[in-house]
Parts: structure tokens; sequence; C-alpha cells
């Protein structure tokens, strides 16, 4: 009955993604996403009118980006803060912006860490009383009058961590974005089995900085994205040549963080990718 009722909420979610009625006046509106230029690690930040959704906080040594980035643009709240998983080049400033901005729920997936990130983040929810969600099945909010659909992981535990990477799908009428955290195989196939995977998206954020599995080809068969985004630091690790072949294949152009960070800009019909130059304010 648990797993029925489970299905039945993943299904119901799903179709409040897909028919667009979790936006606040069922329109679009302009939407912001910003990959920072954080090297290996990943820090996205959405943003709707006033409004901002932070999808994972990258290392420790990048709080400074995070933080400027967000003072810069008088950002205080933080309606959602989304960790994919816990590794340390996802969570890494998680508690300095818990701490620092008042946050209105943090999202995670459900499983634990002994690492000093994942101690640090629990010590700041503890401290500053922030709601958080461990997510076990899927979670549907509005962010301006885009909807946001963010996918749980289907088991209980995985020997790849990276296979707990909740995965968030943003759709701002009828441009779609699509941001993998660290899925692998395994997971991306669980992905594969909702209807959101049967979506055509603008914009893919490549899963594990850019790390190929043979059912990303199956993924990009449906998804047909335009640009992709790889949260990569290209000097020191080379993108693998099946990644880059995948993204040849479909015309897809790549953009590196480690190259400045990527901007896209959705006004619900078109959507429009800039990068800045790395080192540049």
């Amino acid at each position: 009955m648990r797993k029925k009722n489970r299905l039945l909420s993943v299904l119901l979610c799903l179709v409040l993604f897909l028919s667009g009625c979790g936006g606040e006046d069922g329109k679009s509106a302009p939407l912001q996403m910003t990959f920072l230029d954080t090297g290996k690690s990943d820090c996205i930040v959405i943003e709707a009118g006033e409004r901002i959704v932070v999808n994972d906080a990258a290392d420790a040594d990048d709080e400074a980006t995070i933080c400027t980035f967000l003072d810069e643009r008088g950002k205080a709240r933080i309606e959602y803060l989304i960790l994919s998983h816990f590794d340390k080049d996802h969570i890494g400033s998680a508690a300095e912006l818990i701490t620092r901005y008042e946050v209105g729920c943090v999202l995670m997936p459900d499983y634990e860490e002994d690492s000093e990130p994942y101690l640090a983040l629990m010590r700041a929810l503890s401290e500053t009383g922030t709601e958080s969600r461990r997510l076990r099945k899927a979670f549907v909010f509005s962010l301006g009058g885009a909807d946001v659909y963010v996918d749980a992981p289907r088991e209980i535990a995985y020997e790849n961590d990276n296979n707990y990477s909740l995965i968030t799908c943003v759709r701002n009428g009828a441009n779609r974005f699509l941001l993998m955290g660290d899925a692998k195989k395994q997971r991306t196939g669980e992905f594969l089995e909702t209807e959101a995977a049967k979506e055509q998206y603008d914009l893919i954020k490549m899963p594990h900085h850019g790390n190929y599995t043979k059912n990303l080809e199956t993924l990009f068969e449906t998804a047909r994205p335009r640009y992709a985004v790889l949260t990569a630091d290209t000097e020191r690790l080379r993108v693998e040549e099946e990644t880059v072949a995948l993204l040849n294949a479909y015309d897809c152009k790549a953009y590196y963080t480690d190259e400045g960070a990527v901007t896209a800009v959705s006004d619900g019909k078109h959507v429009r990718v800039e990068q800045a130059d790395a080192g540049k304010d």
C-alpha cells in the first residue's frame, strides 16, 4: 500500500508539472538560470523576479563566488535550496548559505553521510531552525510563473552515492530545463521511466560533470536539448570523448563553466544563452 501511495503521489506531481498548474497566474514570466563558474562543482541560481532557488552549493572554497553573486543582485532570501546529493562539490557552501541568508526550505535526498560538509549542513539546519525535506518521492513547487519538478531517487540504498541525486526539471512556458545532478547510469535509468523524461528540453546540465553513460543516448533521443552545460574543470580533467561525440551528434552546443559563468534567459517562448569571460566580473 505504501508503494502504491508513493506511485500515486509521483504521478500527481508529474501531472501538475506537465500541465503547468503550479504557476502563480498560469502565465510564464522572465526566468534566468545562472551556472556559476566554480570549476568542477555545481551551483545554479534560478531567478524569477525577486524569488530565487539555488540548486547545489558547490565546494567550501566557492563560498565567496556564490555569496558575491547573490549579494550583488540584492538577494537576501532563497526560497528553496536544492541539494542534489551530499558530495562535497555540491554541498560545500550549503552551511554558509543557510547561516547567511533566509532559506525557506532545503530539499535533499533521504540518506546520510559522515563527511564534514554534511555535518556542517546538519548543524546549520539545527542552529537556524531552517525547514528541510528529505525526498523519497517527487516534489513540485512554483517559482513565479515557472514550475519546478524535483525527481527523487527510488531506492533506499545505492552502491554509488551519485545515484542518490535529485534531478530537477524547470518548466517556464514553452521552455524546459533539465538539471541532472551527478546521476549515474542507474539513476538516469530511473528518470527515464518518468513522464518528465519524455519532454523535450532547451537546456540540460549534464550529469556528473560530463561523465558518459550509455543511457544518456536514450535521454538525448527524447530530450533533444539545444544547449548543454558542463560543470567541469577542463584544465585538470578532460571531458570524456563519448560525451563530446554525443553532444556533437545531436548538434547540442556545449558550455563549460570553467570558461566563465553561463546564463540562460527564458521568456517562456525562447531561450538565450550567454557566457561571461572567466576571471571577469
